[in-house]
């Protein structure tokens, strides 16, 4: 399928960045690939938007400003500016919505696949991790085996809220291999990975097209009438310096953000 396609050369992409800035410290790559959103965003900006009417807009609220300075102690003029500051900043902020909704889309896609090395981390050897199938069958009719580098450590449970049914794994080695579900209609696999290096993490495998889209791009899909999702609960991750760490979009919104700011006049992009 398409969506498969394009998420695979993405995975491509975003792991073979990840993979040129393993020796160093995790944002460095995460700062990089910042940046160049950044760039990206002032492109999306100049070629969707009004920059004219952008620039006309702001000009205008400053003067208006500046009129409220001026005349602070004349009501009615006062009153006045401040309708035509208000006007002119919703003209503004409905210039700036049509760059804000060409750049939703991608952003939430790439939330995804950045979420997927920077959110979250493989398995160490020796840790165990929760596997879950959103399915409308019961444990009995299911059973989950694991390739070499993975044990699966427990029965199965089935949650009587959610419908979910739930396994333990535990790596043993470092490596990347398969988990096979068996359900009566045939088998639905998902990948597991143990390392300590920066890896790309799929954490669900979906049959949804739309979810592959926006949420879970990390593997293909595949045709089953019974198994909706597996997946597996990956450690999540936090980024930063020293005793400061936090969830990898704080950095990657505030870099791309200020990057943007700092560079739109090397590129004549008015914000």
């Amino acid at each position: 399928m398409i969506v498969d396609g394009f998420n695979t050369l993405l995975r491509t992409l975003i792991s073979a960045h990840a993979g040129l800035f393993e020796p160093a410290h995790p944002l460095v790559g995460l700062a990089l690939a910042s940046l160049l959103t950044g760039v990206a965003m002032l492109w999306v900006v100049g070629k969707t938007s009004n920059q004219r009417a952008i620039e006309r807009a702001k000009k205008r609220m400053q003067a208006h400003l500046l009129e409220m300075r001026l005349y602070r102690d004349e009501p009615s003029l006062l009153f006045r500016a401040q309708g035509s500051l208000l006007l002119n900043n919703a003209r503004y902020v409905g210039h700036m919505l049509r760059p804000a909704l060409f750049l939703a889309l991608p952003m939430v896609v790439l939330y995804a696949h950045f979420d997927a090395v920077y959110g979250r981390r493989p398995l160490h050897v020796g840790e165990s991790a929760l596997v879950s199938a959103d399915t409308g069958l019961n444990g009995t009719e299911l059973s989950l085996s694991a390739t070499d580098g993975f044990e699966v450590e427990s029965v199965s449970v089935t949650s009587a809220a959610s419908g979910q049914v739930v396994w333990r794994i535990r790596a043993t080695e470092e490596v990347t291999g398969d988990l096979a579900l068996k359900t009566p209609q045939g088998t639905v696999s998902k990948q597991a990975s143990a390392s300590n290096a920066e890896l790309y993490v799929s954490a669900t495998r979906t049959s949804s097209w739309w979810e592959r889209l926006l949420l879970s791009p990390g593997e293909s899909g595949y045709v089953s009438t019974t198994v909706r999702s597996v997946g597996i609960e990956y450690p999540s991750r936090e980024i930063g310096v020293g005793d400061w760490e936090t969830h990898w979009v704080v950095w990657f919104l505030g870099i791309s953000i200020l990057s943007a700011y700092l560079l739109k006049r090397l590129f004549g992009i008015v914000l």
